[in-house]
Order: C-alpha cells, then sequence, then structure tokens
C-alpha cells in the first residue's frame, strides 16, 4: 500500500504488527509516514516511522466496506463479542456458569456491595450458615471473568482448607492448591507461593512458621481472601499478634481484601475499629470513624446481616418467604456411671493427677506436652472403655520401648511439644500430635518407668475386665435413646454420631478385622459408614475416602460415625439427628459438628443429644456449661437459630476449659467448683447481650432490601446466558476453528468432542490465567448444567470455561474481516432498507479502571433517522447469501455522525449513571476517611504544641528535642497520606467515556421473499402490531399488573408484565416476559429467531399473547404459557418459526392458569 492509502479509521494489517492496527492518523516525514493506531485486540498505542518498503508489506481494509462479507460469520462475530461481555448484560452473571442457584442476601453482598467497589477491601459479617464460600467464589468468578484478578489466596484456618478447595472445585470449578509444610519442603529452594495463581492455605501455619511467612510476603496477589478473620484480631496497637501482622503484610500486598467472619470483635469498638484497619487505617485510623458510621447506620466496606435476616426468595405465587434455617433443639442427655466404673474412674484419676502434678513441676514443652496427654485420658474415659483402654496400652508400649534405651529416647524427645494452634488444626493433624505426645513421659529414670509401667497395667486390666463384662452405663444410655427415637423402628431415618476419637468409633462401628472390634452399633443390626482423620478426601466414587462416605450416608447407610474429621467440609442436611457420643472441650468444635446438619437446604428442625456423666467431676462441668447455655438461649435465642453457640467461643476461649481442668488435675489452684463459678460468671446473659447486641449488631442487617434484589432477579432470568444461546453459538463457532462436536444420541444435547486441534493450543495458554487450563482432549460435553444431575462426569462448557474461550477467541479472529467489510442482512417485517453501526466503548475512572464495556448498535434509516438497538437484533435477520446491491449512504450521517448519536443517546446515559453510583460509594468513603485522618491530626497537633511549649518555657526534659522531632515527622506523613487519598478519590470520581471502536457496518434490506404466498401472511404490520400492544396493556392492568414496554430493545419480548406484592408494591411476586402478535383477523402467527431461542431461554415465564381481529372494534386477546413446547415450523429461509391459527383456536393447557389470573369472557377466538 501506499502513504496516500493511509485514512483514519482503516485497519491495516502485517509482519509489522502482531495484530490489527487501526489508523488514528498517519503523518508525512519527508519519504516515510508516522503511523499513529490502536491495536484493535489489545488497544495497544503503535507509533512506528514507516518506509516506503515497509508499507508496501501492509495490507489494509477498504476505506468503504464493498459489503461482500459473510453475513454469518459476521453475525458470529457479534455474538462472540457479546458473550465475551455477557457480564455487562446480566446483573447476575456468574450464576450462568457456577454449579449453584445463591440466595437473595448472597447476591446482596457480592452485587450490590463488593463489585460496586472501585477497590474490594471488605469485612463480611453475616451470621454463620451464611454460604460465604459460595458469596468468595462468586466474586472470584466475577472478577476473573472481566481480566480484574489472575492470583488468589486463601487464608483459613487449617481445619477449613479441604472444605473451601473441595467447594470452589465442586460449585465454581475453580482449582485451588493447598499449601502446608510438605508443600514448602518439596519445593525447597522455589517458591510455591509465586508458582501456583490459586492457593488456600492456614493462617496459624504461616503466621508461626518463619519461612513460610517470609516466601508468602515475597509474593504478591490480586485478591486475598480470609476466612475466620476475626483470628487476625490484636490486643492493641502495641500488642499486635503475629495473625494481626500477617493481615496487615497482606493488606500492603494485595489490591482487592476480603476478611469473613461471623464475629469480628467481643463489644469491644477500640479492638473492632484496629481490626477493620486492615482494610483500610486512613478510614478507620480513628474511633469517631465507627461512631460515625454508627449515627448514620453505615460502614464503608462492611455488611453484617443476622440469621432472621436470611430467607429465600418468594414464592412467585403467594410471595410468601421462607426462613433458611429450621430450629436447633439440643438436649442434654445426662446419665450415671455404675459403681464399678466409677472405681476405674477414681484409680485412673489418681495415676491422672500424680502425672500431672510432676508436669506442672517441669515448667517446659515436655511438661506442658505430659499434661496434655494426662488430659486427654480423662477425655478418652468420658467417650468409651474402649478408648482409654488402648491408650493406656500404646502408653505402656512406649514406656517398655524407653526403659530398653532411654538416652535415644531423649534425644527424640527434644523436638516434641503440643503447638500452641492445635485447636485450629485438622482431625488428622490432631490425632497425630496425640500419638507423638503419648510417649512423652515425666521421668527417664528406670525405677520411676518401672513403677509406671506397673500403674499402667492395673489400669488396662482393669478396663479389660469391666469391658469383658459389659459394664458400659453410657452404652446402656445410647440404646435406650435410639429406642427412643424409632432408630430401630425406622430405618430410612438417619442418625450422625460424632466422637473425638478413633478408638471409640471402632468401638462403635468398627468392621472386625486387622484388630479392629465388630461395631456395638453393627451388632445392634444398623447399617453405617464412618468417616475419621486417617481417610483421604477422595470423591464420591472411591470407596474408603470421606466424600464417598458422605454419599453412601446420603444414599444407603443409616448410620454415620465419624470423629471431627467430619466436622471438616462435609455436608449433611439430608439427617436432623445427631448425637456428641462425648463432649469437645473446645465449643467451637461443638458448633462445627452440629453445622454439619443444621445449615441450609435442612428442612427439619434439627434434634441434637449431648451425652454428660453426671457423676465425674468432667461431667459435672459440662453439665453445668449446658445448663448456662440453654437459660441464655431462652431468654436470647427463643427461636433457637443456634445464636448463642455461634459466639460461645468467644465468651469461653477455645482452650480455656481444657486449661482449668488440667490445674484442677495438677492440684494448681484450681477445684471443680471454681470451674463450675467461672462457667457460671463467663456464661453469662449480660456477656452475651454485650456481643450480641453491640456496635457490631447496631451495623447489623434485620432484613434484606427484597424488592430489589427480586426486581434484579427477574431482569437476570431475562438476561441470563442460556444453554440454547451457548449450544448454538459453539456448534456454529467450532466447526471454523477445527472443533467438531458429534451429537452423542439425537436430543439429548451432549456431544462427543475428542482431541483439540493443536492450533488452539497456544489461545489456551494466554487465556489460561483468566479461565484455567485448556485440555487437549474433552470427552462428552453439554451446555446445561442441568444435565449434569443426570450424568456428573459431563464436561459443562458455558462462558468461562477455557474451552468455550478458546473457541470463541480463536473465530472472533478469523470473522475480523468480515466485520471490516460490512455484510448483508434481509428483514422481513420492515419496509425499507437501514444501516446498522456496531460499536464497542467503555466507561472508565480517573486512575483507569474499567467501569463499563459494552456493544451498542446504531440503527440507521433511509430518511436519516437513528436509533439505539441491542446487538441481538442480528439474530431478528435473515443472512444474504449472496450479497446483493446496497443503496447509496452518501446522503445518510458518516461515521462521525453516527458516533456523536451513540455518544448523546447511549454513552452520555450511561456515564451519568456509573458517574452517580461512583459518587454515592466514594464520598462514604471520603467523609470517613475526613474525619478519620482529621481527627488523628488535631490530636497530634495538640500534642506537638504541648511539646513546643514545653521547650519553650525552659523545660530540661531529657528527650524532649527528639519527642518534637517524632511528632513532627508523624504530622507530616499524616498530612501526605490525607492529601493522597484525597488525590486518589479525586480520582476515582472521574468518570469518562473510553475507547469507542467501530467494529463493523452493515445494511438490512427488506426481504425478497416477504411479498411470497407463504411469507406474506407472517409479515408484521405496524398499525396492526400498536393496537395489538394496547390490548395486551389494557389487559394486563386491569388485571391489577404494572406493564413495562420494551419493544424497542430487541430482547426476544415486547412488554414486561409484574405483579406486585400485596404488602410490598416494590416486590414483584411473577414477572412476565410477553411477545405480543396482532392479527387483522386470523392467521398465523411466526416467531423470529431471536424470539424463538428467548421462549426457549425463559420457558414458563416467556408468554405469547396473539390478538386476532386487531381491524375489529374488538380485538380477542389469546394467551399461551411456554410456546416453545408447542410444533413450530421453521421456514429456513427467512429464519422465522411459524404456528398456525389452529394450534391457538383451542389452547386450553396452554392458557393462563384460572386460579391465579382470569381472562374475559370475550377473549375466546371466533375465527
Amino acid at each position: 500500500m501506499h502513504a496516500a492509502e493511509l485514512k483514519p479509521n482503516i485497519t491495516v494489517r502485517g509482519p509489522l504488527f502482531p495484530e490489527p492496527v487501526q489508523v488514528i492518523v498517519a503523518i508525512p516525514m519527508g519519504a516515510s509516514v508516522k503511523l499513529v493506531g490502536k491495536g484493535t485486540q489489545s488497544n495497544s498505542v503503535y507509533e512506528p516511522i514507516l518506509t516506503a518498503e515497509q508499507l508496501s508489506l501492509l495490507t489494509a481494509s477498504p476505506a468503504h466496506e464493498p459489503f461482500d462479507g459473510d453475513a454469518r460469520k459476521f453475525r458470529l462475530g457479534i455474538e462472540a463479542m457479546r458473550l465475551g461481555l455477557a457480564y455487562e448484560y446480566d446483573p447476575y452473571f456468574s450464576l450462568s456458569i457456577a454449579r449453584v442457584d445463591p440466595l437473595p442476601h448472597q447476591l446482596e453482598a457480592v452485587y450490590d456491595y463488593f463489585m460496586r467497589l472501585p477497590r474490594i477491601r471488605f469485612l463480611l459479617a453475616d451470621d454463620p450458615g451464611a454460604g460465604k464460600t459460595i458469596m468468595a467464589g462468586l466474586l472470584i468468578k466475577e472478577l476473573k471473568i472481566r481480566g480484574l484478578v489472575k492470583r488468589v489466596l486463601i487464608i483459613t484456618p487449617a481445619n477449613l482448607t479441604f472444605q473451601w478447595q473441595r467447594e470452589l472445585k465442586d460449585k465454581f470449578r475453580e482449582n485451588f492448591e493447598v499449601i502446608r509444610s510438605d508443600v514448602l519442603r518439596a519445593n525447597y529452594g522455589m517458591n510455591p507461593w509465586q508458582e501456583k495463581d490459586q492457593v488456600v492455605t492456614s493462617v496459624s501455619w504461616v503466621s508461626r512458621i518463619e519461612d513460610a511467612k517470609d516466601s508468602l510476603l515475597r509474593s504478591r496477589w490480586d485478591l486475598v481472601i480470609v476466612d475466620e478473620a476475626h483470628k487476625m484480631s490484636a490486643y492493641s496497637s502495641e500488642k499486635k499478634t503475629l495473625a494481626y501482622q500477617l493481615g496487615e503484610a497482606l493488606s500492603n500486598m494485595t489490591d482487592h481484601y476480603l476478611l469473613m467472619t461471623a464475629t469480628p470483635h467481643k463489644g469491644d469498638p477500640e479492638n473492632f475499629c484496629l481490626f477493620l484497619e486492615l482494610l483500610d487505617r486512613d478510614v478507620y485510623g480513628d474511633i469517631r470513624s465507627l461512631e460515625e458510621a454508627m449515627a448514620r447506620h453505615e460502614a464503608p466496606f462492611y455488611l453484617r446481616r443476622v440469621k432472621e435476616a436470611l430467607v429465600t426468595f418468594p414464592e412467585p405465587e403467594t410471595g410468601h418467604v421462607k426462613a433458611l434455617f429450621t430450629r436447633r433443639n439440643v438436649t442434654t442427655s445426662e446419665f450415671q456411671i455404675s459403681d464399678e466404673e466409677l472405681d476405674f474412674y477414681d484409680r485412673l484419676t489418681r495415676y491422672v493427677e500424680d502425672q500431672s502434678i510432676k508436669a506442672a513441676a517441669d515448667d517446659s514443652a515436655r511438661g506442658r506436652a505430659l499434661a496434655f496427654t494426662m488430659a486427654m485420658l480423662q477425655r478418652r474415659f468420658a467417650s468409651s472403655l474402649y478408648a482409654v483402654r488402648r491408650s493406656l496400652e500404646r502408653m505402656r508400649d512406649k514406656r517398655e520401648r524407653i526403659l530398653k534405651d532411654p538416652e535415644g529416647h531423649r534425644r527424640e524427645q527434644m523436638n516434641k511439644r503440643l503447638p500452641e494452634d492445635f485447636e485450629d488444626l485438622t482431625d488428622e493433624e490432631q490425632q497425630e500430635i496425640i500419638s507423638q505426645l503419648e510417649d512423652v513421659v515425666a521421668s527417664v529414670d528406670p525405677a520411676a518407668l518401672r513403677e509406671e509401667i506397673a500403674e499402667l497395667t492395673k489400669l488396662i486390666n482393669h478396663a479389660r475386665e469391666l469391658e469383658a463384662r459389659e459394664v458400659e452405663t453410657k452404652l446402656t444410655a445410647l440404646k435406650d435413646l435410639l429406642t427412643k427415637q424409632g432408630v430401630f423402628a425406622d430405618p430410612k431415618m438417619k442418625l450422625l454420631v460424632f466422637t473425638e476419637h478413633k478408638d471409640t468409633l471402632d468401638f462403635l462401628a468398627g468392621d472386625g478385622r486387622e484388630g479392629r472390634p465388630l461395631g456395638k452399633l453393627r451388632e445392634w443390626g444398623l447399617s453405617l459408614t464412618q468417616i475419621h482423620g486417617g481417610m483421604k478426601i477422595g470423591d464420591r466414587d472411591t470407596p474408603g475416602t470421606r466424600i464417598f462416605a458422605e454419599r453412601e450416608f446420603r444414599e444407603s447407610a443409616q448410620v454415620l460415625v465419624a470423629t471431627e474429621a467430619a466436622g471438616e467440609g462435609i455436608n449433611l442436611q439430608f439427617c436432623w439427628l445427631m448425637i456428641n457420643y462425648d463432649i469437645p472441650w473446645n465449643p467451637v468444635r461443638l458448633e462445627q459438628r452440629m453445622g454439619r446438619i443444621h445449615r441450609y437446604g435442612q428442612e427439619k428442625d434439627c434434634l441434637i443429644f449431648n451425652f454428660v456423666s453426671t457423676n465425674t467431676r468432667e461431667g459435672r462441668v459440662l453439665a453445668k456449661l449446658f445448663e448456662r447455655i440453654e437459660a441464655i438461649q431462652d431468654d436470647l435465642d427463643p427461636k433457637r437459630t443456634g445464636k448463642i453457640f455461634n459466639v460461645l467461643g468467644d465468651v469461653f476461649p477455645a482452650n480455656q476449659l481444657e486449661k482449668m481442668l488440667r490445674d484442677m488435675y495438677a492440684h494448681n489452684q484450681m477445684t471443680e467448683e471454681l470451674i463450675k463459678q467461672r462457667i457460671v460468671q463467663q456464661i453469662d446473659l449480660r456477656r452475651f447481650e454485650g456481643i450480641t447486641q453491640s456496635t457490631l449488631e447496631g451495623l447489623a442487617k434485620k432484613e434484606l432490601n427484597l424488592s430489589a434484589i427480586v426486581g434484579k432477579s427477574a431482569e437476570a432470568k431475562e438476561r441470563r446466558l442460556v444453554p440454547e444461546v451457548i449450544e448454538d453459538f459453539f456448534l456454529s463457532a467450532g466447526p471454523l476453528t477445527g472443533v467438531s462436536p458429534k451429537p452423542v444420541k439425537a436430543g439429548t444435547h451432549a456431544y462427543r468432542l475428542g482431541r483439540l486441534p493443536r492450533n488452539l493450543w497456544p489461545t489456551g495458554e494466554r487465556l489460561e490465567p483468566r479461565f484455567g487450563k485448556l485440555g487437549h482432549e474433552y470427552g462428552n460435553i453439554v451446555f446445561d448444567k442441568e444435565l449434569l444431575k443426570q450424568d456428573a462426569t459431563l464436561e459443562w462448557v458455558t462462558p468461562g470455561h477455557p474451552l468455550f474461550e478458546v473457541v470463541r477467541e480463536d473465530v472472533l479472529g478469523q470473522v475480523q474481516e468480515h466485520l471490516k467489510r460490512g455484510a448483508v442482512f434481509f428483514d422481513l417485517h420492515s419496509q425499507a432498507p437501514y444501516r446498522l453501526d456496531v460499536f464497542s466503548a467503555s466507561i472508565r475512572d480517573g486512575r483507569g479502571n474499567v467501569l463499563s464495556r459494552r456493544l451498542f448498535v446504531v440503527q440507521t434509516g433511509m430518511d436519516g433517522k437513528t436509533a439505539i438497538k441491542q446487538p441481538t437484533i442480528f439474530l431478528d435477520l435473515a443472512a444474504a447469501e449472496t450479497p446483493p446491491a446496497v443503496p447509496d449512504d452518501a446522503h445518510l450521517p458518516d461515521r462521525s455522525q453516527v458516533e456523536i448519536v451513540l455518544l448523546e443517546q447511549a454513552l452520555q446515559p450511561l456515564l451519568e449513571e456509573s458517574r452517580r453510583e461512583r459518587e454515592r460509594e466514594v464520598a462514604t468513603i471520603s467523609r470517613h476517611i475526613e474525619l478519620s485522618l482529621n481527627t488523628i491530626i488535631n490530636r497530634e497537633n495538640l500534642l506537638l504544641a504541648d511539646l513546643v511549649s514545653q521547650k519553650e518555657s525552659g523545660s530540661t526534659e531529657p528527650g524532649l528535642e527528639g519527642r518534637i522531632k517524632i511528632s513532627e515527622d508523624k504530622l507530616l506523613e499524616l498530612d501526605h497520606r490525607l492529601q493522597r487519598r484525597r488525590a486518589e478519590l479525586a480520582q476515582e470520581r472521574q468518570c469518562s467515556i473510553g475507547d469507542i471502536q467501530h467494529i463493523g457496518r452493515a445494511w438490512v434490506l427488506p426481504h425478497p421473499e416477504r411479498a411470497a404466498p407463504g411469507i406474506a401472511p407472517m409479515v408484521s404490520d405496524p398499525e396492526i402490531e400498536r393496537i395489538a400492544v394496547q390490548a395486551v396493556i389494557a389487559h394486563e392492568e386491569a388485571e391489577g399488573r404494572v406493564v413495562e414496554s420494551v419493544e424497542a430493545d430487541n430482547r426476544g419480548f415486547d412488554l414486561i408484565s409484574r405483579r406486585p406484592h400485596p404488602e410490598d408494591p416494590k416486590t414483584a411476586i411473577d414477572v412476565r416476559f410477553i411477545e405480543v402478535k396482532g392479527r387483522a383477523h386470523t392467521g398465523e402467527i411466526a416467531l423470529t429467531s431471536n424470539e424463538y431461542k428467548t421462549a426457549q431461554r425463559l420457558a414458563n415465564d416467556y408468554w405469547l399473547y396473539v390478538v386476532f381481529h386487531c381491524a375489529t372494534p374488538n380485538p380477542s386477546v389469546n394467551i399461551l404459557r411456554n410456546p416453545a413446547t408447542l410444533d413450530w415450523q421453521p421456514i429456513v429461509k427467512v429464519e422465522h418459526y411459524r404456528l398456525k391459527a389452529d394450534s391457538i383456536r383451542q389452547p386450553v393447557e396452554l392458557r393462563e392458569d384460572r386460579a391465579a389470573y382470569r381472562t374475559e369472557k370475550g377473549d375466546e377466538p371466533t375465527c
């Protein structure tokens, strides 16, 4: 090409550029020319100086479109772009691509709070059971699909890492790797934090292990999510915990930071303020900012909804909403051990106390480990005779080994200690530590060891004797309870039994093999399965794994016996009866157990029994604890939602009960009565009120804005990407890329794919950070997630799936030439030609963040009149097989004039909407920053003034000059922070229209067949259609419905009709998407391709209102619900679907059901 051909807006290609470049301007520079252009794919700016020889290597799109492009490929390109921006049109986009059906409060959090922030810094403090992983997963999906995040770090307690990993994979197809010490060791010399893009890890492990923390802090993340974030609380600004310091470091190394916890503070506003500083130290630098939030009932970056606010969507017919949680009835099942068992208990207690006193005298890791092991013996006795006997046997065997080599044992013990975060570890890790600590001894002196071994042997023999005589009162109490609850009488009744100890699990559920006993529940004839820490996570098809056991319990086994391993990521809401066969001394564990069945999806009230022996010291202490809880529940939680147990861990810290009992065993100023007194003091109504009705609760939402959520849900339902649209696109686009889906079986919508062509692999690698790894081979694929219920092994392909995105991206590249050359379409219902210009444009803020990017179509008629249309307009048109001649458009607005129309009619309103929304968010943050930082600055000014006054009065206090310098430096730093935040917020406030790109131009001509005998009856008449729409609107309004016309939007229907809630007019409890078809008298009815696909998509929410006799004074309205189920005949050459009038004459089963909606008698068709 020549320099003279380089005109603005043409697109050039060639070896000089990595992508097509749209020319902005060409500047002559002697024999060369400077080209300033923009990449059509990356928006990168290019400014090369090109010689005549280099220009000859370029090819250019024509200055004026010849309109000889393939219309089908043109339309495919527009669809590819539209599907790539689907998140802009669907307000709840993630629902189309995730295996979840979220609840109103989950949608509110993600879409009304998180996604509105330019930089997500947020504390989500909902009550337990709200589904935090669902909300986090939706957020991850939304941010990744927009290309806003690539690297995601999730930090949780150790015992929840698996639950997060599993739920994100199962529900969102997001693969996260768990990084623990073994991964760190295996990657010695490398930094696995930087190598992996999606990681789950444990807060306590990273805080405590220096190597783990150091290597983590050398990495950078786009999004950090912290679960149970209250573990990062600090005692004060001077006394910061390791976990809080980690939280501060993470805050500085990520843009998006989401903290999640049900208990962010314990009624202490200053502590809460310090915690909120992790999100933004400027907004919450001073307590006055929190007071301001309380006064206005709004707090930046903060959301809490109480359990009462968590409800379902309203029932379509009644508008009734259902509470998310059933009642949780917790009962203490008291029993007394027999005199024979009591003799053994007393003997064991004497041994435990003797060893505990020795441990208390040894203020070292060994002493603490021994004290822990002794307390564990008492817990095992409370669990079962079998469990305590097995522990005693292992301890005796280990002491006999120590006797043979005391020095070797001493060397081994050097590193054995009880980890500080023991309570946060997984069941498997806890059992391993307990096993290791069983060989910790007070002394390796041979005489002392022999004496201890002799005592252990006596205890073992005593236990064996009781077991042989089957003297175990607790077991009898269990059988009586199961009989009373009807477990033996009803094989379909599910029962969950929890125990802390694997030995007790074997005692109850053992299979009688490899040294395990035959479990008592098996002896009683119950079918059962089990879950314990020694089992791998596995999957639903691998026997012997936890997920398989969960499935087995759901489908066949009547009873599940489990250790705490089932309190971690196992969902059992199909079971409502639970027995805690023994009670964990950590109240948080108790809540985790109950949460397995008392969660969303549970349809019955839960019944939970806590087994407690009232004639042992430990049992009486636990009975007192439950007695106090029950009394407080009567006052604060009469509906038994479980909220008292939710905050029990804050009132009564995790290890406090065990510590008091260990002090009691060691005679360390602690007795049973003192422990009970402490329980009475701490489990106190006022303390619980202090937490549940603290400043935190002052900001809690007691109810959801359901009307807004329901309204948005109706909009989302209509705009949602549905399987038919995705399937149509993929089947059309696939063959262009070398992907050829073959139907597995006719009518199943499942396709066999096989190996992908190599030409797609590089695109897959390029898109991997956003969409995940592209497989090189796929088996059977589907586009509808409902089909997964029939076969979970199918691959579900949607936008956001690497396969779909690679095909979409590849096709988009292939059709660029057709978009630039233009194409011709036919419109069956238009009498005159018109022109369509397709644009993309964005709205950005002052910091360069893209707030919105959309596709627009500008329609220009032959009379020069313009209108904005949706990109779906191309689905209503028929592609011209052979491009015909197009009209001369010299008299029509040129591209720059069309851009002005786009700017004034579409972009300015969108800009104004974005600006209003951004201003609302920024104003709140700005107000709090000004208040917080100015309060701190004023306080520091007063301090400095006092110091200067001291100096001027001649004070000789040592260090005064240094303190003045420190104060002056702090003021400078605070002022700099204030000015920097003001500048950042000013940038975030400013919204502007970004890059406007012209995608392509098409002509639309009247269909040449519109007068043909078989086609003419399907052609619409504008006046008849107007009368039909008026008749339908009048009809709907007479039924008390509110009608909105969307005829100009090409949505695949004409009207949205809403029935308001009788008590809340803002909430629509029934929404109908209505397509209106009018006929002068009677006749055939036809739907465009877009209307037909929309009817398929919306199914029962789509209504076809056929209005006959529009040319008479009495039009008749005929109503068909879900018309896609009727027998439509495709008319390929006009891309319509035809329904004969005979199908409408007697639509009895398809008429609106009479209970909810009545038609007038005159509505029957009278042909």
